[in-house]
């Protein structure tokens, strides 16, 4: 028993300890790597400088002191609790600013004087910004593929525009305010595949002990003539920009061909040009070897607005990418460009090079005028900066940069380059040291040999580029894979040739415990993937310490809730035309050949909808053996259309090559004749799997800002019942800020008791019915779902040491 004493007592020794040097155990957090769009901007008249902080769901406020313009040290004026993974601030009056939160679905209305959020609008699926225009705000909506257009000041819903285009992300406004404009940051670049039974074969390896390789796809461009219309019967409009009239409230044209992934977009203030950044994905080039260190080119394109040819500006010009590793392209490389921000004169821009650790000065014809390292001039992932976001300040002459990975804000003197000074973004960062140790070999550039490309550059922010990649290699050698073989589960050699084909980008979120990992299971774990960074990336190998690090970050990653289902966790009644409930009976229950279902493999009860067994060529009908995928993102890859005459958005689908557009071509070759002949079970089981959990509740991030003028809303209430119910069921923890009896304050609710623990000793608890009345009688409160576990260190012990936050 002593024993027992001694060792619990070091457990909780250690545990403070960790606490009180800014650790949070990983069992409170929850990674969703949210993808930072606008996450930092300067208030109008230029004294508050306003930034995200993603990690702890809070709006940070600053003082710029403007009335003491040698002091360079940002002080933090007020931090606010918003929405969870807030990704873009914008200010509509120096008073009233606006977070879009992207796991939350919505955008949290903040008052600064008040220091509190007091109105939401809730926006599925994914909102990524926020700009205003006339008396309008315009919210881009990544997970619909659309803009949502609101009254500003009664936040009431005026349009819903509909975009032809992939993950609308960054907002800007023409200089006049008449246009608004999107990027969309997945657009693919109009590539797509010739199936393999159309595709020419291989070619001959190029060493001589290979066997033939197997027949695969081609990637190809969807609109070149030697394929379409003869084989390939559609188009692909690619469009990579919008532009959207804000008097008619429709879009007025498309821009293509601007780059793959567009992640940032500013307006010239003289010309009204448009400048984006972006990487552009060189994924027609065909195999390993030849896209060693260069496959995506980061780029800025400027588009005039009057129309003409576009001005396609190479951030890294003249690199000798034969010259492996190149030390002098490292020191200057200029890799995924994110943020971009105009002087007031335009003649030039400054650009966030989020992979390289550097931002850089740049005049309107590209030359790049100046270079600025916001961390160690070397290779060093564990203290990765990541610049994300910028802000001028060009009267007081400095450059203000949120750094995501580090989670600080750097300040640059803009004619010098000088960094004056960096301080954390918030108080306190939540942010486990596992996150901390692991996230910068994702995105760091400088691990590769040239210093332009990283996981990231196809893996945005640990999750893909919705295109496909042939990485194989002529000159490689055979590979014998022992796994357990689907429906015997018991162990087999498969053997793996090198020229595998294409093979889309995978998402690197809820691959913890789903190995052997890949499409063909041919990476045991995830630190089988260390040799990419020499034969992919033209770096060298990670120590066994660093790809551990890195291992262990990736799995934090988790997919966010499915946007498909019903609030309360459970399957809609209907879903595109098919019965999800009658799906899940298909896929769970029925029995086809030899008794076996789809549950067989893709074992979703219990599991994350794979059993991680391969399956044999034979048994596909393939020419290669492929594990058995799990399904959770497949709502997400719905917008290939191969028929004939349509304009697909995307030219990749379903399976490892994404050649099936849908699952109905899928299910239409199953290997099950019930299924495959059978319309209504193929709609049924679409349906299912279109609405199938992530493992994360679709309450969690869900958020209702109570007030005077609301409190007895039966809508409201309906909700705010709904939440406690799924607390009570261990979907969410649930917790409230806002005020009580005028005072800022955090809730923490408890099912056991149905009451809420507040932030501060002697206060409370108070019911649900109390919260009422203190909001009828002038307080608001924001009632949100956080992930299980979350809930005490999110809503009253901020940084879990035992002391509320208000004590």
């Amino acid at each position: 028993m002593q024993t027992l004493r001694l060792t619990c007592l070091l457990a909780l020794s250690h545990f403070i300890v960790a606490v009180s040097q800014g650790q949070v155990p990983s069992a409170n957090f929850v990674n969703f790597e949210a993808r930072q769009t606008a996450p930092l901007r300067l208030s109008p008249d230029r004294t508050l400088l306003f930034a995200v902080n993603s990690a702890d769901a809070r709006l940070s406020v600053f003082r710029t002191n403007q009335s003491s313009p040698l002091v360079h040290t940002l002080q933090i004026f007020k931090e606010i609790p918003v929405g969870i993974e807030p990704v873009s601030v914008n200010p509509r009056t120096n008073e009233e600013v606006w977070v879009v939160n992207e796991l939350s679905d919505s955008v949290s209305i903040v008052s600064i004087s008040k220091g509190i959020v007091f109105d939401t609008i809730n926006v599925k699926d994914e909102p990524a910004d926020v700009v205003f225009a006339d008396h309008l705000a315009f919210v881009s909506v990544s997970g619909n593929n659309e803009v949502r257009v609101y009254e500003a000041t009664t936040r009431e819903l005026i349009a819903t525009i509909p975009l032809l285009g992939q993950r609308p992300r960054a907002l800007a406004v023409s200089a006049d305010g008449k246009k608004v404009f999107v990027t969309f940051a997945e657009s693919g670049n109009r590539t797509t595949l010739i199936p393999p039974d159309l595709a020419p074969p291989q070619p001959t390896p190029t060493n001589p002990n290979l066997p033939t390789p197997p027949q695969v796809s081609l990637i190809v461009d969807a609109n070149d003539p030697a394929w379409n219309p003869s084989v390939i019967k559609f188009t692909m409009p690619d469009n990579d920009v919008a532009e959207i009239d804000v008097e008619t409230l429709s879009v007025s044209r498309y821009f293509p061909r601007v780059g793959t992934s567009n992640l940032g977009i500013a307006v010239q203030p003289v010309t009204g040009d448009l400048f984006v950044t972006n990487t552009d994905a060189r994924n027609l080039v065909h195999f390993e070897p030849n896209l060693r260190a260069h496959f995506v080119d980061n780029r800025v394109t400027r588009i005039p607005i009057i129309g003409g040819a576009f001005d396609v500006i190479d951030l890294n010009p003249g690199i000798d990418f034969r010259i492996l590793p190149n030390p002098a392209a490292q020191a200057i490389a200029l890799a995924q460009p994110t943020s971009i921000v105009f002087d007031p004169s335009g003649g030039f821009y400054w650009v966030a090079a989020f992979g390289s650790d550097r931002v850089a000065k740049v005049n309107a014809k590209g030359s790049i005028l100046l270079r600025v390292n916001l961390g160690s001039t070397g290779v060093d992932p564990r203290n990765k900066r990541g610049p994300r976001g910028l802000a001028l300040d060009a009267v007081a002459g400095r450059l203000y940069v949120l750094n995501r990975i580090s989670n600080s804000l750097s300040v640059i003197n803009t004619d010098t380059g000088q960094v004056l000074s960096e301080r954390n973004v918030g108080a306190f960062d939540p942010t486990p040291t596992v996150i901390r140790n692991g996230r910068g070999f994702l995105y760091d550039a400088r691990l590769s040999g040239a210093g332009t490309v990283s996981c990231a550059s196809c893996h945005l922010d640990g999750n893909t580029d919705r295109l496909a990649w042939d990485l194989g290699d002529p000159g490689g050698s055979m590979q014998t894979v022992t796994a357990e073989v689907s429906v015997l589960h018991i162990p087999a050699p498969f053997s793996m040739h090198p020229m595998k084909g294409p093979m889309t980008t995978q998402t690197l979120k809820g691959l913890s415990n789903l190995e052997p990992l890949h499409w063909r299971g041919d990476r045991g774990d995830f630190t089988a993937f260390n040799p990419a960074f020499a034969s992919l990336l033209g770096g060298g190998a990670l120590s066994v310490a660093d790809m551990n690090a890195y291992r262990d970050f990736i799995n934090t990653l988790r997919f966010p809730p499915n946007p498909n289902q019903q609030l309360d966790r459970t399957l809609p009644t209907t879903f595109a035309s098919g019965n999800p409930s009658a799906g899940r009976n298909t896929f769970l229950n029925e029995q086809y050949t030899q008794g076996l279902n789809c549950n067989s493999c893709h074992a979703i009860n219990p599991g994350p909808g794979t059993d991680r067994t391969l399956t044999p060529a034979q048994a596909l009908n393939e020419s290669q053996s492929f594990k058995v995928p799990h399904l959770r993102n497949m709502y997400q890859k719905i917008s290939f259309d191969n028929s004939l005459g349509a304009a697909s958005l995307d030219g990749f689908g379903f399976t490892h090559d994404g050649v099936d557009p849908s699952i109905f071509v899928f299910l239409g070759r199953s290997a099950f004749p019930l299924i495959r002949n059978d319309t209504t079970r193929k709609t049924n089981l679409n349906a299912f799997l279109m609405c199938l959990d992530t493992g994360i509740a679709p309450a969690v991030g869900y958020t209702r800002t109570a007030t005077p003028g609301n409190v007895t809303n039966p809508t409201l209430l309906a909700d705010w019942n709904l939440l406690q119910n799924q607390a009570s069921l261990g979907n969410i923890e649930l917790i409230g800020k806002g005020t009580i009896d005028g005072n800022l304050h955090g809730l923490f609710y408890q099912p056991a008791t149905s009451n809420y623990r507040t932030d501060k000793t002697g206060l409370g608890p108070f019911t649900q019915a109390q919260l009422q009345a203190k909001i009828g009688a002038g307080d608001i409160l924001n009632i949100t779902g956080v992930p299980p576990g979350s809930g005490l260190r999110m809503g009253i012990d901020r940084d879990l040491d035992g002391v509320l936050d208000d004590d």
